[in-house]
Protein backbone atom coordinates (compact mmCIF):
# COMPACT_ATOMS: atom_id res chain seq x y z
CA UNK A 1 0.00 0.00 0.00
CA UNK A 2 2.82 2.18 1.46
CA UNK A 3 5.05 1.27 -2.00
CA UNK A 4 1.89 2.25 -4.38
CA UNK A 5 0.95 5.75 -2.88
CA UNK A 6 4.76 6.54 -3.17
CA UNK A 7 4.20 5.40 -6.99
CA UNK A 8 1.57 7.84 -7.67
CA UNK A 9 3.54 10.77 -6.03
CA UNK A 10 5.92 10.25 -8.16
CA UNK A 11 3.51 9.97 -11.08
CA UNK A 12 1.72 13.58 -10.06
CA UNK A 13 5.10 14.93 -9.54
CA UNK A 14 6.57 14.19 -12.62
CA UNK A 15 3.39 15.41 -14.57
CA UNK A 16 3.64 18.59 -12.44
CA UNK A 17 6.65 19.04 -13.49
CA UNK A 18 5.73 18.59 -16.95
CA UNK A 19 3.46 21.44 -17.53
CA UNK A 20 5.19 23.76 -15.07
CA UNK A 21 6.73 26.82 -17.14
CA UNK A 22 10.46 28.02 -16.32
CA UNK A 23 9.79 31.11 -14.32
CA UNK A 24 10.31 34.24 -16.44
CA UNK A 25 11.20 38.06 -15.16
CA UNK A 26 7.77 39.99 -15.52
CA UNK A 27 7.45 42.85 -17.26
CA UNK A 28 4.46 44.28 -16.08
CA UNK A 29 2.32 43.52 -19.45
CA UNK A 30 1.03 39.82 -19.24
CA UNK A 31 -2.11 38.29 -19.08
CA UNK A 32 -2.74 34.74 -17.82
CA UNK A 33 -4.21 32.72 -20.05
CA UNK A 34 -4.25 28.96 -18.66
CA UNK A 35 -1.91 29.74 -16.19
CA UNK A 36 0.78 30.98 -19.28
CA UNK A 37 1.50 34.45 -19.80
CA UNK A 38 1.08 36.38 -22.62
CA UNK A 39 2.28 39.57 -23.28
CA UNK A 40 -0.01 42.77 -24.28
CA UNK A 41 2.46 45.68 -24.69
CA UNK A 42 -0.06 47.30 -22.18
CA UNK A 43 -0.30 47.82 -18.37
CA UNK A 44 -1.51 44.87 -17.29
CA UNK A 45 -2.64 44.53 -13.31
CA UNK A 46 -3.58 40.72 -12.73
CA UNK A 47 -5.64 39.74 -9.92
CA UNK A 48 -2.48 38.23 -8.25
CA UNK A 49 -1.01 41.70 -8.70
CA UNK A 50 -0.81 44.83 -5.75
CA UNK A 51 -3.48 47.10 -6.46
CA UNK A 52 -5.47 44.71 -9.04
CA UNK A 53 -8.73 43.41 -8.61
CA UNK A 54 -9.49 39.68 -7.68
CA UNK A 55 -12.69 37.76 -8.66
CA UNK A 56 -12.23 34.82 -6.83
CA UNK A 57 -12.43 35.59 -3.22
CA UNK A 58 -15.66 34.45 -1.79
CA UNK A 59 -18.63 31.79 -2.43
CA UNK A 60 -17.27 31.61 -5.87
CA UNK A 61 -20.88 32.23 -7.73
CA UNK A 62 -19.45 35.33 -9.92
CA UNK A 63 -17.76 33.11 -11.58
CA UNK A 64 -17.92 29.60 -13.94
CA UNK A 65 -14.76 27.57 -12.34
CA UNK A 66 -14.14 24.95 -14.99
CA UNK A 67 -13.40 21.68 -12.60
CA UNK A 68 -12.56 19.53 -14.87
CA UNK A 69 -8.40 19.62 -14.74
CA UNK A 70 -8.34 18.31 -18.39
CA UNK A 71 -10.57 21.83 -19.62
CA UNK A 72 -8.05 23.76 -17.36
CA UNK A 73 -5.24 23.47 -20.40
CA UNK A 74 -3.90 26.17 -23.03
CA UNK A 75 -4.94 23.29 -25.68
CA UNK A 76 -8.81 23.48 -24.49
CA UNK A 77 -9.06 26.45 -23.89
CA UNK A 78 -7.94 27.31 -27.70
CA UNK A 79 -10.78 24.82 -28.89
CA UNK A 80 -13.81 26.08 -27.23
CA UNK A 81 -13.35 30.04 -26.69
CA UNK A 82 -14.16 32.03 -29.84
CA UNK A 83 -15.67 35.46 -28.80
CA UNK A 84 -14.02 38.50 -27.20
CA UNK A 85 -17.51 40.57 -25.94
CA UNK A 86 -16.71 44.42 -25.42
CA UNK A 87 -18.81 46.30 -22.66
CA UNK A 88 -18.99 49.44 -21.20
CA UNK A 89 -19.64 49.59 -17.15
CA UNK A 90 -21.61 52.62 -17.12
CA UNK A 91 -19.90 53.13 -14.10
CA UNK A 92 -17.01 55.69 -15.02
CA UNK A 93 -14.28 53.42 -13.29
CA UNK A 94 -12.79 50.34 -12.88
CA UNK A 95 -12.76 50.83 -9.35
CA UNK A 96 -16.61 51.16 -9.28
CA UNK A 97 -17.29 49.02 -11.75
CA UNK A 98 -15.65 45.97 -10.09
CA UNK A 99 -17.30 46.66 -7.08
CA UNK A 100 -20.78 46.39 -8.03
CA UNK A 101 -19.99 43.21 -10.31
CA UNK A 102 -19.37 41.80 -7.06
CA UNK A 103 -22.18 42.91 -5.51
CA UNK A 104 -24.29 41.65 -8.55
CA UNK A 105 -22.45 38.29 -8.12
CA UNK A 106 -21.27 39.08 -11.79
CA UNK A 107 -17.53 39.19 -13.23
CA UNK A 108 -15.91 40.34 -15.94
CA UNK A 109 -12.05 38.56 -17.30
CA UNK A 110 -10.92 42.43 -18.20
CA UNK A 111 -11.37 46.01 -17.19
CA UNK A 112 -9.71 48.68 -18.93
CA UNK A 113 -9.70 52.31 -16.67
CA UNK A 114 -9.60 55.63 -18.59
CA UNK A 115 -5.82 55.74 -18.14
CA UNK A 116 -5.59 52.87 -19.78
CA UNK A 117 -4.73 50.21 -17.34
CA UNK A 118 -5.90 47.13 -17.59
CA UNK A 119 -6.83 44.83 -15.17
CA UNK A 120 -7.21 40.94 -15.02
CA UNK A 121 -9.62 39.69 -12.26
CA UNK A 122 -9.72 35.91 -13.57
CA UNK A 123 -7.42 33.45 -15.53
CA UNK A 124 -9.27 32.47 -19.03
CA UNK A 125 -9.46 29.09 -18.11
CA UNK A 126 -12.50 30.44 -16.09
CA UNK A 127 -15.72 31.65 -17.48
CA UNK A 128 -16.73 34.93 -16.14
CA UNK A 129 -20.64 35.84 -15.67
CA UNK A 130 -21.11 38.66 -18.20
CA UNK A 131 -22.94 37.88 -21.12
CA UNK A 132 -25.10 35.30 -20.86
CA UNK A 133 -25.00 32.47 -23.42
CA UNK A 134 -21.44 34.07 -24.25
CA UNK A 135 -20.08 33.10 -20.77
CA UNK A 136 -19.05 29.76 -21.86
CA UNK A 137 -17.18 30.62 -25.55
CA UNK A 138 -16.21 33.88 -24.80
CA UNK A 139 -13.69 36.80 -22.52
CA UNK A 140 -14.87 39.84 -21.70
CA UNK A 141 -13.88 43.19 -21.21
CA UNK A 142 -15.88 46.30 -19.46
CA UNK A 143 -14.53 49.93 -20.61
CA UNK A 144 -15.14 52.45 -18.20
CA UNK A 145 -17.07 55.15 -19.18
CA UNK A 146 -20.68 56.40 -18.01
CA UNK A 147 -22.21 54.96 -21.54
CA UNK A 148 -24.66 56.32 -23.97
CA UNK A 149 -27.88 58.00 -23.51
CA UNK A 150 -31.03 59.24 -25.39
CA UNK A 151 -30.48 62.62 -26.87
CA UNK A 152 -30.76 66.34 -24.52
CA UNK A 153 -30.45 63.74 -21.57
CA UNK A 154 -27.26 65.57 -20.63
CA UNK A 155 -27.22 65.41 -16.98
CA UNK A 156 -24.73 62.91 -16.40
CA UNK A 157 -22.42 64.36 -19.16
CA UNK A 158 -22.37 67.48 -16.77
CA UNK A 159 -21.36 65.84 -13.88
CA UNK A 160 -17.83 63.46 -15.85
CA UNK A 161 -17.10 66.14 -18.53
CA UNK A 162 -15.87 69.38 -18.55
CA UNK A 163 -14.74 71.70 -21.15
CA UNK A 164 -11.65 73.82 -21.11
CA UNK A 165 -10.63 77.17 -21.79
CA UNK A 166 -9.24 75.75 -25.49
CA UNK A 167 -12.75 73.77 -26.09
CA UNK A 168 -10.88 70.70 -24.75
CA UNK A 169 -13.67 67.77 -23.56
CA UNK A 170 -11.81 66.58 -20.49
CA UNK A 171 -13.12 63.66 -17.78
CA UNK A 172 -14.08 65.04 -14.07
CA UNK A 173 -13.25 62.68 -11.62
CA UNK A 174 -14.90 62.22 -8.31
CA UNK A 175 -13.38 63.55 -5.42
CA UNK A 176 -12.88 59.29 -4.73
CA UNK A 177 -11.56 58.25 -7.64
CA UNK A 178 -8.29 56.08 -6.73
CA UNK A 179 -6.21 57.38 -9.93
CA UNK A 180 -4.97 60.51 -11.31
CA UNK A 181 -5.62 61.25 -14.81
CA UNK A 182 -6.27 64.63 -16.93
CA UNK A 183 -7.19 63.45 -20.11
CA UNK A 184 -10.56 62.95 -21.93
CA UNK A 185 -11.98 61.00 -24.17
CA UNK A 186 -10.44 60.89 -27.55
CA UNK A 187 -13.28 63.08 -29.56
CA UNK A 188 -14.38 65.90 -28.19
CA UNK A 189 -17.83 66.24 -28.83
CA UNK A 190 -21.35 63.83 -28.21
CA UNK A 191 -21.50 61.24 -30.76
CA UNK A 192 -24.86 60.56 -31.94
CA UNK A 193 -25.37 57.23 -33.21
CA UNK A 194 -28.23 54.12 -33.65
CA UNK A 195 -27.54 51.14 -31.65
CA UNK A 196 -30.95 48.40 -31.64
CA UNK A 197 -33.20 51.20 -33.49
CA UNK A 198 -32.61 53.77 -31.02
CA UNK A 199 -31.04 56.96 -31.43
CA UNK A 200 -28.50 57.68 -28.76
CA UNK A 201 -25.54 59.97 -27.67
CA UNK A 202 -22.44 59.57 -25.82
CA UNK A 203 -18.75 60.33 -25.30
CA UNK A 204 -15.85 58.49 -26.56
CA UNK A 205 -13.54 56.62 -25.14
CA UNK A 206 -9.92 58.10 -24.14
CA UNK A 207 -7.16 57.34 -26.56
CA UNK A 208 -5.13 54.85 -23.37
CA UNK A 209 -8.31 52.86 -23.60
CA UNK A 210 -8.19 52.38 -27.36
CA UNK A 211 -4.11 51.86 -27.49
CA UNK A 212 -4.76 49.43 -24.32
CA UNK A 213 -7.82 47.26 -25.87
CA UNK A 214 -6.20 47.17 -29.55
CA UNK A 215 -3.55 45.41 -27.60
CA UNK A 216 -5.62 43.41 -25.15
CA UNK A 217 -7.44 42.16 -28.95
CA UNK A 218 -4.33 41.42 -30.24
CA UNK A 219 -2.85 39.03 -27.88
CA UNK A 220 -6.07 37.73 -26.96
CA UNK A 221 -6.61 36.86 -30.82
CA UNK A 222 -2.30 35.55 -30.55
CA UNK A 223 -3.36 33.34 -27.37
CA UNK A 224 -6.67 32.00 -28.49
CA UNK A 225 -6.94 31.74 -32.67
CA UNK A 226 -10.23 30.95 -32.48
CA UNK A 227 -11.22 34.49 -31.70
CA UNK A 228 -11.35 36.07 -35.43
CA UNK A 229 -9.67 39.73 -35.86
CA UNK A 230 -13.41 40.74 -36.84
CA UNK A 231 -16.67 42.32 -35.67
CA UNK A 232 -19.95 41.21 -37.17
CA UNK A 233 -20.93 42.81 -40.45
CA UNK A 234 -23.99 43.10 -42.74
CA UNK A 235 -24.37 41.41 -46.07
CA UNK A 236 -22.87 44.51 -46.90
CA UNK A 237 -19.64 44.04 -44.78
CA UNK A 238 -20.65 47.43 -42.75
CA UNK A 239 -20.76 46.73 -38.82
CA UNK A 240 -24.15 45.09 -37.67
CA UNK A 241 -25.72 47.80 -34.99
CA UNK A 242 -27.80 45.56 -33.28
CA UNK A 243 -28.34 41.22 -31.77
CA UNK A 244 -27.12 39.09 -34.32
CA UNK A 245 -30.03 36.74 -35.27
CA UNK A 246 -29.55 33.17 -33.28
CA UNK A 247 -28.15 31.61 -36.30
CA UNK A 248 -25.57 33.46 -37.51
CA UNK A 249 -24.55 34.27 -33.74
CA UNK A 250 -23.71 30.22 -32.95
CA UNK A 251 -21.48 30.48 -36.37
CA UNK A 252 -19.94 33.75 -35.36
CA UNK A 253 -16.08 33.65 -34.00
CA UNK A 254 -14.47 37.17 -33.55
CA UNK A 255 -14.92 40.37 -31.70
CA UNK A 256 -18.14 41.49 -31.17
CA UNK A 257 -19.93 44.01 -28.60
CA UNK A 258 -22.38 42.80 -25.57
CA UNK A 259 -25.62 44.42 -27.33
CA UNK A 260 -24.95 41.95 -30.49
CA UNK A 261 -25.59 39.22 -28.31
CA UNK A 262 -28.86 41.11 -26.16
CA UNK A 263 -31.35 43.33 -27.83
CA UNK A 264 -31.57 44.90 -24.44
CA UNK A 265 -28.31 45.79 -24.04
CA UNK A 266 -26.44 48.87 -26.18
CA UNK A 267 -22.63 48.69 -24.99
CA UNK A 268 -20.17 49.71 -25.86
CA UNK A 269 -22.54 52.44 -27.61
CA UNK A 270 -22.40 54.14 -30.68
CA UNK A 271 -19.06 55.92 -30.20
CA UNK A 272 -17.24 52.93 -30.23
CA UNK A 273 -14.61 52.94 -33.05
CA UNK A 274 -14.99 49.75 -34.18
CA UNK A 275 -12.54 50.02 -37.39
CA UNK A 276 -9.90 52.13 -35.36
CA UNK A 277 -9.53 48.83 -32.55
CA UNK A 278 -9.58 46.61 -35.30
CA UNK A 279 -7.07 47.81 -37.68
CA UNK A 280 -4.57 48.46 -34.68
CA UNK A 281 -4.93 45.10 -33.54
CA UNK A 282 -4.78 43.99 -36.71
CA UNK A 283 -1.45 45.63 -37.89
CA UNK A 284 0.17 44.17 -34.20
CA UNK A 285 -0.72 40.88 -35.54
CA UNK A 286 0.99 41.10 -38.79
CA UNK A 287 3.84 43.04 -36.82
CA UNK A 288 3.78 40.05 -34.05
CA UNK A 289 4.77 43.25 -32.01
CA UNK A 290 3.18 42.35 -28.37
Amino acid sequence: MKTGLIGLLAVLLLLTACHTRPPEPRRGDEIVVAGQFFHTGARVLTWMDPGGFNAYPGDGRNYNPRRDLALRTLPALQKRVDQFVIHYDDCGLSSISFAILQKRRLSVHFLIDVDGTIYQTLDLVDAAQHATIANSRSVGVELAGIGAQPPGQHKVFDQWYQRDATGRTLLRLPAHAPLTYTGGPIRPDLVRGEVQGKTLEQYDFTPEQYAALAKLTAALCRALPLIACDYPRDAAGRLMVEKIPDAAYEKFHGVLGHYHIQENKIDPGPAFQWDKVISEARALLKSKAP
